[in-house]
């Protein structure tokens, strides 16, 4: 199903990044420590595979991380909403939009196979080009995105630690809930194309934890977003705002690495 939503003002916007403060955030302290060196083109984000075009600036990134991580951590556990839940999607939405993101395209569907072999990383890779192909953004970014999502997913699979985070982040009890974004920047707007993708019923592994199991043997939901945010929100007061929500949070829920 659809949804429509409208941009929130950048004074309301500012209150609830402050209001969002997820377990163990500090209320008023000293400044928590700044990314410095941030050119990585991918990061695990609590249970989300992020990918960003090169040359997007290091503001915009650290944006596009803390506001997932703030988002979802606030869904999951502040209003300890279930995950993988139409009602989940719909408040992860909500936050989002009131951190300065407007979805251009929102849905939340059940998943239908065609039938056995299509494995879950396929399946999501080909709702990203399919969100794409679906909205007036698409251009020259309907070649980009899915590859660079894919190329970040292969990425992960060679870096240990990032997918041992990934995997302990996204893996529940027989199934799995992650999601999975590739991300640009063009005249003065960073768009994001994002699919979350959650799976129940799952009676046994195949290959790499949850992105190798066989769609087809379970149920399986999936919430897909294309999201605009104009990046004249992006500032170092906002970012400032964001770190001190999530508080250490940030350290243990985020793994910077390379394509």
């Amino acid at each position: 199903m659809e949804r429509h939503h409208r941009r929130i003002n950048s004074a309301k916007r500012r209150k609830l990044i402050a209001a969002y403060k997820l377990p163990g955030a500090p209320g008023t302290g000293p400044s928590l420590p700044v990314d410095i060196e941030d050119d990585c083109n991918a990061a695990v984000v609590n249970n989300g595979v992020f990918s960003f075009v090169e040359g997007m600036s290091a503001l915009n990134r650290e944006y596009i991380r803390k506001s997932y991580l703030l988002a979802s951590s606030y869904v999951s556990d502040v209003l300890k909403i279930q995950r993988g839940t139409e009602r989940w999607y719909d408040e992860f939405i909500l936050v989002m939009i009131s951190l300065g993101w407007l979805p251009v395209r929102s849905s939340f569907e059940r998943v239908s196979s065609a039938g056995k072999g299509l494995t879950v990383q396929l399946a999501v890779l080909n709702m990203i080009a399919g969100m794409l192909a679906s909205t007036s953004l698409a251009g020259p970014l309907l070649g980009v995105l899915p590859k660079l999502a894919a190329d970040a997913l292969e990425a992960l699979k060679q870096q240990p630690a990032s997918f041992e985070l990934f995997k302990r982040n996204s893996t529940v009890h027989q199934g799995g809930d992650f999601g999975l974004a590739s991300c640009a920047q063009s005249a003065g707007e960073v768009t994001m194309v994002l699919v979350t993708y959650s799976s129940h019923g799952v009676s046994k592994q195949v290959g790499l934890p949850f992105l190798e199991w066989d769609s087809s043997s379970f149920e399986a939901f999936s919430g897909q977003t294309c999201l605009v945010l104009n990046t004249s929100v992006v500032n170092e007061k906002t970012i400032q705002l964001m770190r001190e929500s999530a508080g250490d949070k940030v350290q243990l829920a985020i793994a910077k690495y390379r394509i």
